[in-house]
């Protein structure tokens, strides 16, 4: 039965081209597949080390050197009658991984915005039960648990070794406007701010073996990425009305080399959170050439994967953020460094914005573009420092 299918494979031209390719592989060939050390993973809750949880409040959070983290929450309760959707963009202003006193990587409320909205739908239900959506006990605390992907835990090869790095924390900034969700606590609605690490830790051997290999050089530099977020413009648009012919202008300041543009149109609506709005038009314009001009039709296929689809995200608001990519992914959700964007010679990039507003009032808009770069870390083996060494 199966004869006449191989004879047939057998006379044909294409198949035999494919045949003698290097390229050519037998997934039938028996043969170990590479397996990883084992190791102890524990999931470890850090307590605060300095500050108050309250609007417009800074804590701090000293990581303990137990081994390599793998997984980063911060996770904070919030007492309300019935919260609104997205109501951490008004909870968190920022959160920064700090190496001793040193910023080296931060993440914005819109840098988490723009990550939440890259996700698959599978991957996304997990975040949108735990950060994005509406909560309708009433009165309740309600747990929220924000995963904070820094770059470092984007791959297992990036991942901090805290046992042996200096001392490492992550501070928060909490936003102004905290409150917002119909509070009952007239203080503060926040309390119980927690970080909980994902740890992996080896034994002695492959432990002394990791040191070994990373860092018998004076520095050990690896390529991760960080989000940078360009200043702001708001404008103000009448209810039913356009933001202009001509948009709304991002100029881009950054130098850095991008892999993914994000742009977001938020309104700021009075004493309660508010969702990203559909956004109608995306145009990029640098040294006098256009790079892109794209519809709201368009922009639905901007997420290419490698074979030549997109991937679908979010169902609610976050599927209005919109995202450019240079590269294309090679599966979801990521994939291998396939390509970036430098800005540092390019001549007054910017990025033009167009929106309705279908809010049935006038309203003021926060139009941001939020950039995903790549940067080369480095930790100094004598010390253990990690240090940004290379962003353009």
């Amino acid at each position: 039965m199966t004869s006449i299918i191989n004879n047939s494979n057998a006379n044909s031209a294409l198949i035999n081209t494919i045949n003698a390719s290097e390229s050519k592989m037998n997934p039938n060939v028996y043969s170990t597949k590479k397996i990883y050390p084992a190791a102890a993973t524990v999931y470890q809750k850090t307590e605060l080390s300095s500050g108050s949880v309250a609007a417009n409040n800074t804590i701090t959070f000293d990581l303990m050197k137990y081994g390599i983290a793998q997984q980063l929450l911060f996770c904070y309760e919030k007492e309300t009658n019935g919260s609104k959707a997205f109501d951490f963009l008004s909870v968190i202003d920022r959160i920064e991984l700090l190496s001793s006193s040193k910023v080296i990587d931060t993440l914005t409320n819109y840098d988490l915005l723009a990550q939440f909205s890259d996700l698959d739908t599978s991957q996304y239900t997990v975040v949108d039960n735990s950060v994005v959506k509406l909560r309708t006990a009433r009165p309740a605390n309600h747990l929220y648990v924000v995963p904070l992907v820094f770059g470092f835990f984007k791959d297992i090869n990036t991942n901090l070794n805290l046992q042996f790095n200096e001392p490492m924390s992550v501070r928060v900034k909490f936003g102004a406007n905290v409150s917002y969700g119909n509070v009952l606590n007239s203080v503060s609605p926040l309390s119980n701010a927690y970080l909980r690490l994902r740890y992996k830790a080896y034994n002695e051997a492959d432990f002394s073996e990791i040191l070994t290999q990373n860092y018998n050089e004076p520095e050990l530099n690896v390529m991760t990425t960080g989000m940078y977020d360009e200043n702001i413009q708001s404008v103000n648009v009448a209810a039913g009305a356009t933001n202009g012919a001509n948009g709304t202008s991002v100029e881009l300041k950054n130098t850095d080399c991008v892999n993914s543009f994000y742009v977001i149109v938020r309104p700021l609506l009075a004493n309660q959170a508010s969702a990203p709005v559909p956004i109608t038009r995306v145009r990029m314009t640098a040294s006098g050439q256009e790079i892109f001009d794209l519809s709201q039709e368009e922009l639905l296929y901007s997420k290419l994967c490698e074979n030549g689809y997109v991937i679908s995200g979010a169902a609610d608001a976050s599927k209005n953020v919109v995202k450019i990519q240079t590269g294309l992914w090679e599966y979801s959700g990521g994939g291998t460094q396939s390509n970036t964007m430098s800005l540092r010679e390019l001549n007054n990039p910017k990025i033009d914005v167009y929106f309705t507003n279908s809010l049935g009032t006038p309203e003021n808009f926060d139009v941001v573009v939020v950039e995903e770069a790549v940067k080369i870390i480095s930790t100094v083996s004598s010390s253990g420092r990690v240090q940004t060494s290379l962003t353009n």
